[in-house]
């Protein structure tokens, strides 16, 4: 009963940290870009720059943040990771140019890659039987930030006038080191028992990058990856072709959102019980099955279920192949495993828009895009039976049984 007080707590305090570090530290700026652009008179090149420029200060740190987490510990790195971003919400709420919002941008990037990668570590290194569902919360979390950022951006604008953007990175940057008290407070590192004699000294190459279950792991992340913008940057101009008005459209994208909210920790849960894999081939044929409906019905009705069905399964996919990359290696290795599969994903949604793009002209259509995402699922659900599932958890089960100190 102790360990699972001590399991909710940990899941709320995570949660709160990935809304700042997801939510706030990367997803917002979406809602936000617009205010910004017209404040700051950027260009829309100069805006999607700063776009890109978290999403490359993350790639940029998180294999680095895997390997110092497995050196010196998860919890220092989650604290400065808070920090960080707490200081790039600072720089952003006083930027008056685009230089100064790009630094504070690149921070942002660089504090998600300290603070996810290493939490995840910490929940996983506690809670092994309940992995599935501790990072489907972690990830939950990122949509509850979306989602409180999308409802608060325009009462901000309303009260602040131009400076409602600026006052809601100051109101990030505050809940940031709120949250950063409570890590310090609540989190521990958890007891990860040492490799078997024999895996002592072995080669990270040999241990993690090389290792079959990893890259197997890492190919199936990335074409889910490569598949997962495809629907993302494309789909509500398709409802919009199919004659959909503008407001239901948003309604019906919102829904995606909403349900994808409670995707991670739902699969994560019944991942738990029935299994990683089996869970994983679940969603991804639930996920392309989702896609494939509107393709050959494009009318409201087949839309709503659409996105209903694919924000319910989307992000369960996400969570159920973090929880595989840390099973494939001993749990000393999981946050560079973790940060290394990332790495795959990350590259095949820098592909995904581009090649989907490139279809809708030369095919005649946003559908030979979709075609190219119910494809790469396609290619995922065949490669995923293969996953073995590693006794990892069980080398460390009982250590994370010990009491909190």
């Amino acid at each position: 009963m102790k360990q699972r007080k001590r399991m909710w707590i940990y899941a709320i305090v995570s949660m709160l940290i990935t809304i700042c570090i997801s939510g706030f530290g990367r997803m917002a700026y979406g809602i936000l870009m617009p205010y910004m652009r017209d404040s700051l008179n950027l260009s829309y090149q100069q805006a999607g720059m700063l776009g890109t420029s978290t999403a490359i200060g993350y790639l940029a740190m998180v294999l680095l943040v895997g390997i110092m987490a497995s050196k010196w510990g998860s919890k220092p790195l989650v604290v400065i990771g808070l920090l960080l971003l707490a200081g790039g919400c600072m720089i952003l709420f006083n930027a008056g140019s685009y230089a100064a919002s790009l630094i504070g941008m690149i921070m942002l990037g660089v504090g998600t890659a300290f603070g996810y990668t290493p939490l995840v570590n910490i929940v996983v290194g506690w809670f092994p039987n309940n992995r599935g569902m501790m990072i489907g919360l972690l990830l939950s979390g990122m949509g509850l930030g979306t989602l409180i950022a999308s409802l608060i951006a325009p009462i901000f604008n309303m009260w602040f006038d131009d400076y409602g953007w600026r006052y809601l990175w100051l109101l990030f940057g505050v809940g940031s080191i709120l949250t950063t008290l409570v890590a310090v407070r609540i989190l521990k590192d958890p007891p990860v028992p040492l490799p078997q004699k024999g895996e002592q000294g072995v080669s990270l190459f040999k241990e993690v990058y090389f290792h079959k279950g990893v890259l197997l792991v890492a190919f199936i992340y990335g074409l889910i990856g490569f598949a997962y913008l495809i629907p993302q940057s494309f789909f509500f101009s398709y409802i919009l072709e199919a004659g959909v008005n503008e407001k239901n459209a948003g309604d019906i994208m919102a829904l995606g959102g909403v349900m994808s909210i409670f995707s991670g920790p739902v699969w994560g849960a019944v991942s738990d019980n029935i299994g990683r894999k089996l869970s994983l081939c679940i969603t991804i044929f639930l996920g392309g099955s989702s896609i494939l409906i509107p393709i050959f019905i494009p009318v409201l009705s087949s839309f709503v279920i659409s996105q209903a069905l694919w924000g319910f399964t989307f992000v369960g996919m996400l969570s159920l192949i973090q929880a595989l990359s840390t099973e494939q290696v001993h749990q000393s290795y999981a946050p560079i495993a973790l940060g290394y599969v990332t790495i795959y994903f990350a590259g095949g949604q820098i592909l995904g828009p581009g090649i989907g793009g490139l279809l809708t002209d030369k095919l005649g259509g946003i559908s030979a895009a979709l075609w190219l995402c119910v494809g790469l699922l396609a290619m995922a659900l065949l490669l995923a039976p293969r996953l073995k599932h590693a006794a990892a958890a069980d080398d460390f089960e009982e250590a994370a049984e010990i009491p909190s100190r």
